[in-house]
C-alpha cells in the first residue's frame, strides 16, 4: 500500500512540476512595459558608455568630414578649419556626456501600441521600436544641446565652407547646420549601440537582476516554447 501511494505522489509530483512551467503567472501589461522600457534603460546606459569612450577630440568629428578638412587646411584655410574641429569636437563630448539623459528621457515617454509584441519580438525589437517613435525627439534634444555649446563660438559662420567644399567632392551633400549633421550622426551611433546591447540583454535577461523582466521574459520565453 506504501508502495502505491509514493508511485501516486511521485507521479503527481512530476505532474504538478510540468504544470507549473506551463503555467507561469502571466505578466499584467504595466508590467510587460515595465519590463521593456528596464531593458530599454540598460541598452542605453552600456551604448552611451561606449560611445563616451570613443568619442573624444577628434574622434567625435564625423568621418566623412574630416578629410574635408584636412584639404582646406591645405588651402590656406588652416586657422578657420582649426576652429571648426575643435567646436565641433568639443560640443559632441559634452552632448555625449547628456545623451544618456537625454535617452532615458525619451524611454519614460515612449508609448508602445503593443508591449507584448515587442517583448516577444526580435533580439531588437525594443530598440527599433523606440527608434521609430522617438528618433527625431532624441535627435531634436541633441542638435539642440549641441547648438547651446557651439553658440558659445564662431564656428557657425565657417560651416557653410566646409560643407560647400565637401559638396563639391561628394555625392552625398551635406544639407542642414553643424547641430543637425553631427546630431543625425550620434543619434545613429546611440540607437546602433543601443541594438547591439538589447541583443546581448535578451540573451541573459536573468543577469539584469531585475524580477519584472525576468517575470516577463520567463513568460513569453516559455510561451513561445510551448506554443
Amino acid at each position: 500500500m506504501k508502495n502505491i501511494c509514493y508511485i501516486v505522489l511521485f507521479s503527481f509530483g512530476i505532474t504538478s512540476c510540468s504544470t507549473l512551467q506551463n503555467l507561469l503567472v502571466e505578466p499584467t501589461a504595466l508590467e510587460t512595459i515595465t519590463a521593456v522600457k528596464s531593458i530599454l534603460n540598460s541598452s542605453a546606459e552600456k551604448a552611451v558608455s561606449t560611445l563616451k569612450t570613443v568619442q573624444k577630440g577628434e574622434d567625435s568629428l564625423p568621418d566623412e568630414l574630416k578629410p574635408v578638412l584636412a584639404t582646406l587646411k591645405t588651402l590656406g584655410l588652416e586657422d578657420q578649419i582649426g576652429k571648426i574641429e575643435k567646436a565641433v569636437a568639443g560640443a559632441s563630448e559634452v552632448a555625449a556626456a547628456e545623451s544618456e539623459a537625454i535617452i532615458k528621457d525619451a524611454v519614460k515617454e515612449v508609448k508602445f501600441k503593443d508591449a507584448v509584441a515587442i517583448a516577444t519580438g526580435g533580439k531588437d525589437a525594443a530598440t527599433n521600436a523606440m527608434k521609430e517613435i522617438m528618433y527625431t525627439t532624441v535627435k531634436k534634444r541633441y542638435s539642440e544641446k549641441l547648438d547651446s555649446e557651439l553658440n558659445k563660438h564662431d564656428v557657425i559662420k565657417y560651416w557653410p565652407m566646409a560643407t560647400s567644399a565637401f559638396n563639391l567632392f561628394s555625392k552625398d551633400k551635406i544639407e542642414g547646420s553643424v547641430s543637425d549633421y553631427v546630431s543625425e550622426r550620434a543619434v545613429d551611433a546611440i540607437f546602433l549601440g543601443m541594438s547591439k546591447e538589447e541583443a546581448i540583454i535578451r540573451g541573459d535577461y536573468k543577469k539584469l537582476g531585475n524580477a519584472v523582466v525576468t517575470k516577463v521574459m520567463d513568460y513569453y520565453t516559455q510561451n513561445k516554447k510551448t506554443s
